[in-house]
């Protein structure tokens, strides 16, 4: 049997791992009094396997919602960026009346100009001020005039709301953060090849494994089949 690849991707890992757990846990169900079943030695081998597993599934979660995260952060310095150049635009356009309106809300602005190179909380703590101070009543007619103020107002409050979602979920997947993805897949891929695949191989010739070791090396043979081949998404 073959090993597998240890260029193999860290979501290919994570899947061939859970895979192989799975088939051991159906050949053991299935005939729970076969010598399978009863084979201390693989299922020592199997439950280090599976919590392995379990390890790298947490760690690509918790890579997983960072870049959620930083996508949900930069979606919304996107619109900051974008409110202010269009108060600027508005104060400099040659029509008096929108100048004033403008004038008033670049006044507000003005205490705001760089929140996006704050850290995480303190930009949203700035953030969440300053919609409250847009939120004024003396400060509607003003939005009101100038077009799409009101509209990006709007949406730097969903970008917000999202990112606090995005930050609630990072804080729930981050307790007790360890490793990275691709620390935690190598003593996975370590177990597979030193240990897993050695001892299948060993015993594919006697009839209890037969099926098993044939299932494992479809499935590792179809991971490494992987290696080289561009991501699609």
């Amino acid at each position: 049997m073959p090993k597998i690849n240890v260029n193999v991707r860290v979501a290919v890992a994570d899947t061939l791992s859970d895979t192989l757990v799975r088939i051991y846990q159906d050949a053991v169900a299935e005939n729970p009094d076969g010598a399978l079943a009863k084979d201390a030695n693989l299922a020592a081998i199997m439950g280090e396997l599976a919590s392995l597993s379990a390890d790298l599934t947490r760690a690509i979660k918790q890579e997983r919602v960072s870049l959620s995260l930083d996508e949900a952060d930069s979606a919304r310095d996107k619109l900051l960026s974008r409110f202010f150049a269009l108060l600027a635009g508005y104060g400099a356009i040659p029509n008096a009346q929108k100048q004033e309106a403008a004038e008033k809300l670049l006044a507000v602005s003005a205490k705001y100009k760089g929140i996006a190179s704050e850290s995480f909380a303190r930009e949203s703590a700035l953030l969440e001020s300053m919609l409250e101070d847009f939120a004024a009543d003396d400060l509607k007619a003003p939005i009101a005039l100038l077009e799409g103020v009101g509209d990006l107002l709007a949406s730097l409050r969903e970008a917000q709301d999202r990112f606090n979602k995005e930050s609630d979920n990072a804080t729930d997947v981050h307790t007790g953060k360890g490793d990275s993805a691709s620390a935690k897949k190598k003593p996975l891929l370590a177990v597979i090849n030193e240990k897993v695949i050695p001892y299948v191989s060993a015993l594919r010739a006697v009839e209890a494994y037969k099926a098993f070791a044939t299932k494992c090396e479809f499935e590792v043979g179809k991971a490494n089949g992987s290696v080289g081949r561009k991501k699609k998404e």
